[in-house]
């Protein structure tokens, strides 16, 4: 059960640290070299989640995924469904609200690495020949890798161990790794137990992150030597 629940864990922050990267690679594209006038009025509205306690920011949710909330009036309104959907205690609001919730600390070390880019390194490309595309993936791409891989870092670490949001959002149906050391201190009260499976859990994660530190590198390399 341990090594399911550690396993359900890496899939979760996995999941969301890619999913964040989809999302969060294009907005900071667009910031660091499409926005000029009104950078620091999106910068601004990008950080002002983190002014709200993370409670606040869940419970906000319930308002939008709950059977008369938003998602569910809009849906009915437009004659998509006639009966309410169930969106909460599910994987899908497990994932949208850690999405949401981690989502800056992937925009902010990309954005942060393609704003002080070489822009004489992308003008080069284009008097050469190479397409938009090819600038991207031959150039843009590779020198953005370091601020890919502190955002997934970033995301990736408190996502595994992530405690609020799998518990309220997902109920008790699901188990994850911060949820079980909390059952282990504070219901069975075995704190041998949750000590154990911290460090293990600590070491797991360790591995983890090793093995995506080295896929990162040989993409990087794969990218510039190729």
């Amino acid at each position: 059960v341990y090594i399911f629940i550690m396993g359900r864990s890496l899939v979760l922050a996995f999941s969301t640290a890619t999913l964040c990267l989809l999302i969060g690679y294009p907005v900071s594209y667009y910031l660091a070299f499409y926005v000029r006038r009104w950078k620091t009025p999106l910068l601004f509205l990008l950080i002002l989640p983190f002014w709200t306690n993370i409670l606040v920011q869940v419970y906000a949710w319930f308002f939008i995924l709950e059977k008369d909330g938003v998602i569910n009036n809009v849906l009915r309104s437009l004659g998509i469904i006639t009966e309410s959907l169930s969106l909460l205690n599910s994987l899908f609001a497990i994932a949208l609200v850690m999405v949401y919730c981690f989502l800056p600390f992937m925009i902010l070390p990309i954005y942060t690495v393609l704003e002080k880019m070489d822009r004489t390194l992308i003008e080069a490309s284009e008097d050469l020949g190479a397409t938009r595309l090819q600038t991207w993936r031959r150039v843009i791409l590779p020198l953005s890798m370091p601020g890919i891989r502190t955002g997934f870092f970033l995301v990736f670490v408190p996502a595994f161990g992530e405690f609020v949001i799998p518990l309220l959002m997902g109920g008790d149906k699901y188990f994850f790794v911060g949820g079980l050391i909390a059952y282990e201190v504070l219901n069975a009260r075995d704190w041998a137990a949750a000590a154990s499976f911290t460090v293990v859990a600590c070491v797991v994660l360790l591995v983890a992150l090793y093995a995506i530190h080295r896929l990162f590198s040989r993409s990087t390399r794969l990218m510039q030597g190729g």
